[in-house]
């Protein structure tokens, strides 16, 4: 189970995690094509860096940098 669980996993233990809210590339992966925030169990994030994500995506659509919904469901 930790197997399936271990390739979906978005991050590697071994990266530094740091998010900008400016770099739309990165924070897109996190998003799903609804335009939801994938959760901390299929992105493998700690709690902190995936409340730092969270906000970062937030402040990005705020600023609309990324939207707040995909196309296709508007």
């Amino acid at each position: 189970m930790s197997n399936a669980l271990a390739s979906k996993k978005k991050v590697s233990k071994n990266q530094v995690v740091f998010f900008d809210y400016r770099d739309e590339r990165k924070l897109k992966r996190f998003i799903n094509d609804q335009g939801k925030i994938i959760p901390r169990r299929i992105t493998g994030l700690s709690a902190k860096e995936q409340s730092l994500l969270t906000h970062s995506i937030k402040w990005a659509r705020f600023l609309a940098i990324i939207p707040y919904v995909a196309d296709e469901y508007k």
